[in-house]
């Protein structure tokens, strides 16, 4: 009976320890850590506290195994329940990024979507959410709408090219015709990254990669990811999208990747297609008579709406007054692992108005109130996304 009463404490201290590490090496991931070093710090904040609770009061330093177990159990599920207090919010995305970063290694035991089970049987002791500084300029978009005698107008687009640093270049070999020019492209990954070679296609919406590729930099394409329409030289298909850390195109990197997941766009020695949610970030130039791309990456090029847009579920819901004004509330749901900065919406009644959201953080929910000016027709209305910045 003393065995089975040790071997039941450690294993259930040891599993509950197995969850606690994940959370933290998912944490550490979404700040962007070295791996190696966000793998360490996390074996540590679980690990060395509980030892030295099951050692607390042992004259010889040495404690029995349920003592490790208990001590294991209690510190681990601490950690786990005291987490949201700390990082508000983040429990679920941390899970889930802490899963995916060890599920490729289990062939298929451990399964990502584990982490919105664990946080919701999880209690927490809540904290409140502050969101960072914005890193970039803010979009040029008018302000969230409020009541007015004239309704907003939307600035028209410039009609010059946006502005190029001309020093600051890469040139790329491509290989093949001009219709499907293939180019060396980077991709980093929880795991690694893979140099692969790519096709360059402005007719793709999304960059696509297949499910090989995405399992060698550690994405595994989970059963809820979501499910979008491309447009790509082979016609339009729906088909899921996962989030990639980085692509390095040359020397520039595109952080926050939307891709979609298209093993049927797999060609000759190209495992994707290079589509406009990066290729759009630099001027091109294609230089066929010398076989190469010239990019120049274009200067206050921030919006990443069609990278966002996948990982944002919104809803509206709009009340009329009696004094002829009408009341929209807004909400936007971030499903994916990292922070959206600025979020704008556009709201289409007889005569589009704009919202703006800002700092919404992975698995929350951000919303605003806009009111429209009486004399505006939202009986029927949509809302959509018109830009955004991770």
């Amino acid at each position: 009976m003393r065995y089975l009463i040790s071997a039941t404490a450690y294993i259930g201290g040891f599993m509950v320890a197995a969850t606690a590490m994940l959370l933290w090496v998912g944490a550490g991931m979404l700040r962007q850590g070295p791996p190696i070093l966000v793998a360490i710090a996390a074996v540590a904040l679980v690990m060395l506290p509980a030892r030295a609770i099951a050692k607390a009061g042992k004259k010889d330093g040495r404690p029995s195994v349920v003592a490790s177990g208990t001590a294991l159990l209690f510190w681990s599920l601490s950690t786990l329940i005291c987490f949201p207090m700390y990082f508000p919010g983040e429990r679920a995305s941390a899970l889930t990024t802490g899963i995916s970063a060890v599920e490729p290694w289990t062939y298929g035991y451990v399964d990502v979507g584990w982490a919105k089970e664990v946080d919701g049987w999880l209690p927490g002791v809540q904290g409140r959410l502050v969101p960072p500084e914005a890193e970039h300029e803010p979009l040029a978009k008018p302000p969230p709408v409020k009541a007015a005698t004239q309704p907003p107008v939307r600035p028209d687009p410039p009609k010059t090219a946006p502005a190029v640093d001309e020093n600051d270049q890469v040139v790329l070999p491509t290989e093949g015709r001009r219709g499907s020019l293939r180019i060396p492209v980077t991709v980093e990954g929880p795991r690694r990254e893979a140099e692969i070679t790519m096709i360059f296609d402005t007719g793709a919406t999304l960059t696509t990669l297949d499910k090989a590729t995405l399992r060698k930099i550690g994405i595994r394409v989970p059963k809820d990811a979501p499910k979008i329409s491309v447009h790509t030289a082979a016609g339009p298909r729906e088909t899921q999208v996962v989030l990639v850390d980085k692509v390095w195109v040359g020397g520039f990197e595109v952080k926050g990747v939307s891709i979609a997941v298209c093993d049927a766009c797999v060609s000759d020695d190209a495992v994707g297609l290079l589509g406009l949610n990066v290729s759009e970030r630099f001027l091109v130039t294609v230089d066929g008579a010398r076989e190469e791309l010239v990019l120049s990456p274009r200067a206050g090029a921030t919006n990443r709406g069609t990278d966002v847009a996948p990982w944002v579920d919104l809803a509206a819901e709009a009340t009329r007054w009696p004094d002829g004004r009408t009341e929209v509330i807004l909400e936007a749901e971030n499903t994916s692992t990292r922070w959206i900065e600025q979020l704008n919406v556009a709201i289409q009644c007889d005569e589009t108005r704009y919202a703006e959201l800002r700092g919404i953080a992975p698995g929350q929910i951000g919303h605003v109130e806009v009111s429209i000016s009486a004399g505006t027709d939202c009986e029927a209305f949509q809302v959509t996304i018109d830009s955004a910045v991770w």
